[in-house]
């Protein structure tokens, strides 16, 4: 009886791991490709929009909804970052205790098939906190501080394009 269950568990977990569901959605199936545009950087951080730019293709690549391309795209992201700042969050007796980064953007998501821009925002202000000194933290490093940015930012491009439902 216990080898007859046993396999049945194995078949069970061989099944389970075999399916893939994707939560992904695309509310605009017409939409196949995307060029991402180097975002001006009007902050006075060197480089941002280098590592803003292969961050976004990377999560565009991997998320699968939109083939990056340069040539013909179904629609097209641009923007520009306004403002960097990293300030000091949190400090006590023995010093700085966690620094906040933020970055300010503009963007504008086109579908390039028929000229209407889906969506725009002026201003959207992300920011993350991290502390070198605290193991606790999410965060250690400016660098994964605004890697998390670009991520939030990934996330709130998606949610306001494709995942409109």
């Amino acid at each position: 009886m216990y080898k007859y269950l046993m396999v049945g568990m194995i078949f069970l977990l061989l099944i389970v791991n075999s399916c893939s569901y994707s939560v992904y959605s695309n509310s605009l199936p017409h939409l196949k490709t995307i060029a991402v545009e180097r975002f001006e950087n009007k902050s006075d951080q060197f480089n941002l929009e280098e590592e803003l730019w292969n961050y976004l293709n990377s999560e565009y690549n991997s998320d699968g909804r939109l083939r990056v391309v340069s040539l013909s795209p179904d629609c097209m992201l641009e923007g520009v970052i306004m403002d960097y700042s990293r300030k000091i969050d949190t400090y006590d007796e023995s010093g700085i205790e966690e620094y906040n980064v933020r970055l300010l953007y503009r963007l504008s998501f086109t579908d390039m098939t028929t000229g209407e821009v889906i969506w725009e925002k002026d201003s959207l202000i992300l920011s993350e906190v991290y502390s070198e000194t605290n193991d606790e933290s999410e965060y250690h490093s400016e660098e994964e501080a605004r890697e998390a940015i670009y991520k939030k930012l990934f996330n709130e491009i998606m949610k306001n394009t494709l995942e409109q439902w």
